[in-house]
């Protein structure tokens, strides 16, 4: 490496802090320069020890970082050696690990090998009192370990990856104010957030704080949402991660329970995008999460079918007034509305509730278990 490429990264590393750039460019950039397959920052809740992001940069690198939030993770005995270790420490797997361990170790033996992930270089440190965050290079048995001089620029470039990583945290407790929308989402009845890719706090409204409080479901440690249980943390990082590389609007759907015998409740994520939403949510894109408990929402709620049917509103609209009894004709008029034009938007709410008649639209949302248990693509 030379002096033009460090300074290129660092510069990389503070437009990522202040939110010029995605912290994804900065870490592709990080990953060429040290011929890694993954460059990647992880944010750790310490009391739960679970991870709360994953920011990573490698070509065709999905699936690994999908597999290891999914099951790894939590195996993953670098990761463990990083609490055993000095905050601010840099370790380097191939000096702590030996062959015998490599070769016993389940997370080396049905993990490494599938995704060539053999040597890692990482270094934690704390963000506040609830939360690490660690910095990591991986690269592959053909590239080797990180030799001397690749350390020296690590070591160098460590210190200010470190510092910009902080000051982004900064930077977002000063962007924590009262905006447009976040006016807008106090006027709503369901617990409502508004986070980025950490799942960083930018907005709650008071239902959101009773929810929090209450830590029955979700909670907050710091300024970040976490969930009680281990397999909705993992989805709620899989999820917010893959639709923070997806449009505006783009949505799914989190179960919030622990077991499929519990009662249904579900975490409805929506991502913002600055440009398309007129700045009224902030300067970065964010996404909106809402809970939606039958128990506290009534099965003939536009605003619940909307979201987790991805029905248009004037499809939830109708839905709800079909089931209140009201007949084509009728909702034409009360709509302002051609009946062939609610026929139609009737039959696309047949599609998206999975049925095939107009009887099971009033059955199901009347039926409040049955429509919630429809719910599709939750994770």
């Amino acid at each position: 490496m030379d002096n033009d490429t460090y300074d290129g990264l660092v510069a990389d590393f503070y437009r990522s802090a202040t939110g010029a750039t995605p912290w994804a460019h900065a870490l592709e950039n990080l990953r060429i320069a040290f011929d890694a397959l993954v460059a990647e920052i992880e944010t750790v809740d310490l009391p739960s020890r679970t991870l709360l992001s994953l920011q990573t940069s490698g070509p065709d690198m999905e699936r690994a970082a999908f597999e290891y939030v999914r099951e790894f993770q939590s195996i993953c005995p670098r990761a463990k050696a990083h609490f055993e270790r000095p905050l601010g420490t840099w370790l380097h797997s191939h000096e702590i690990f030996d062959e015998e361990f490599v070769a016993r170790d389940r997370f080396y033996s049905e993990y490494v090998p599938a995704y060539d992930a053999k040597f890692g270089s990482g270094m934690m440190f704390e963000l506040d009192e609830n939360t690490v965050a660690t910095i990591a290079l991986v690269r592959g048995h053909r590239r080797g370990p990180l030799d001397r001089e690749e350390r020296f620029w690590l070591q160098r470039l460590g210190e200010h990856l470190r510092e910009a990583i902080i000051g982004y945290e900064r930077v977002r407790k000063m962007a924590f104010e009262a905006l447009a929308g976040h006016k807008l989402l106090m006027t709503f009845p369901y617990p409502m957030w508004l986070l980025d890719a950490d799942r960083y706090l930018y907005f709650a409204n008071p239902a959101a704080e009773r929810e929090m409080r209450q830590e029955v479901r979700l909670g907050r440690h710091g300024r970040r949402l976490h969930a009680r249980f281990t397999a909705v943390e993992r989805a709620l990082t899989q999820q917010i991660s893959a639709l923070m590389k997806s449009g505006h609007l783009a949505s799914t759907t989190v179960d919030l329970r622990q077991n499929e015998s519990d009662p249904p409740t579900w975490l409805h994520l929506s991502l913002i995008v600055p440009g398309r939403a007129l700045g009224a949510f902030g300067e970065r894109p964010q996404v909106l999460a809402t809970l939606f408990d039958p128990r506290q929402v009534s099965s003939l709620d536009a605003f619940a079918l909307s979201n987790l049917f991805r029905l248009t509103p004037t499809e939830a609209k109708v839905a709800a007034q079909i089931a209140e009894g009201m007949e084509p004709d009728k909702i034409a008029e009360a709509n302002g509305t051609r009946v062939c034009t609610v026929r139609s938007q009737l039959s696309k709410v047949l599609a998206k509730l999975g049925v095939m008649r107009q009887a099971e639209v009033v059955r199901i949302l009347r039926q409040g278990e049955a429509l919630w248990s429809k719910v599709p693509g939750a994770h």
